[in-house]
């Protein structure tokens, strides 16, 4: 059972837009600790700390960490659609690392020759994750196999089941 904990702990590095908890301070000094990026909206970032969700602008942002969700500080970013929302990266040493990983361990499996690239992994794993964790993970899998064009179908790897989707036009698809 102890594999469990590791599997887990290395989805939930997928799942995340940042590996690692940190922290964060706007230019006013108001300090956030332990905080894991949620995700990266073309005005802002969503942080998840212990005693909530917040959103927090660039302009309230120093440049550098602008600089590390690649906002330019212009205000030339459109709105996103639901289908143009910003893939949530983990790190590509690390995410290549635990997806190795994971298939060394019989959890996931990648197959990345088509187009429409496909993955299946154990549902016991899969259930654990909230919606938004399900989603990162479907785009950063996406995004491993082709970066340039992200396609993916999540499949239940006992029964082959359809558990999620991800395509640039699609968007995020749950079962």
């Amino acid at each position: 059972m102890n594999y469990w904990k590791t599997a887990l702990s290395i989805f939930a590095a997928l799942s995340a837009s940042l590996t690692l908890a940190d922290d964060f301070r706007t230019i006013r000094g108001k300090e956030y600790k332990d905080a894991t990026v949620s995700r990266v909206e073309p005005d802002g970032i969503v942080l998840r700390t212990k005693s909530g969700i917040v959103k927090l602008y660039f302009s309230e942002l120093p440049k550098e960490v602008q600089g590390r969700f690649d906002h330019e500080g212009a205000e030339t970013n459109t709105a996103a659609t639901p289908h143009q929302t910003p893939m949530n990266e983990v790190k590509p040493s690390r995410l290549v690392a635990a997806l190795e990983k994971l298939q060394r361990q019989g959890l996931l499996r990648i197959d990345c020759s088509e187009p429409d690239a496909k993955a299946w992994i154990v549902p016991a794993a899969w259930k654990r994750f909230d919606a938004q964790e399900k989603e990162n993970m479907t785009k950063n899998l996406a995004a491993y196999c082709h970066p340039q064009h992200p396609s993916i179908w999540i499949l239940d790897k006992q029964s082959g089941r359809k558990l999620a989707s991800y395509g640039p036009v699609r968007g995020f698809s749950p079962n």
